[in-house]
């Protein structure tokens, strides 16, 4: 029987701060946790496996609306070396957008690619995917 939560609209909101720079569609994220192998001298068998790192990310539609880049709302780097590297970290968090409800959470979020497309009869789309550093169900 299938336990997952039906959600009617889902969005995720993007924050620098307590600012809310950009809405995105099109949301898909992903939490990997890495192993490394414990191996005994002696036994051709692993004895087991030690976590080493998690890694969070996270790839978006946006639509862009009154011709406003990523890069205009804040949600991309712009300017020089300097300021990609004090870029300040967002946060992303998915949310039912019928009734307002997170569903999840991205903390320490950093734009990473960014694509474009434009189809007959519809808006430009900005596809883009970023690093985060932790996500959490916020459904509990």
């Amino acid at each position: 029987m299938a336990t997952g939560k039906a959600i009617s609209g889902a969005a995720a909101v993007l924050f620098l701060g307590d600012k809310e720079v950009g809405w995105c569609t099109g949301v898909s994220a992903q939490e990997t946790v890495e192993y490394a192998p414990i191996d005994v001298l002696g036994n051709i068998d692993v004895y087991g496996h030690e976590p080493i790192r998690r890694t969070v990310s996270m790839s978006a539609s946006f639509v862009r609306i009154k011709n406003e880049s990523l890069k205009e709302q804040s949600v991309w780097a712009k300017g020089e070396t300097a300021d990609v590297i004090s870029f300040a970290p967002m946060e992303a968090i998915l949310i039912d957008t019928t009734d307002g409800t997170p569903i999840f959470k991205l903390e320490g979020v950093y734009p990473q690619t960014r694509n474009w497309q434009v189809q007959k009869g519809s808006v430009v789309t900005v596809n883009a995917t970023f690093y985060a550093k932790r996500m959490t169900d916020e459904t509990g």
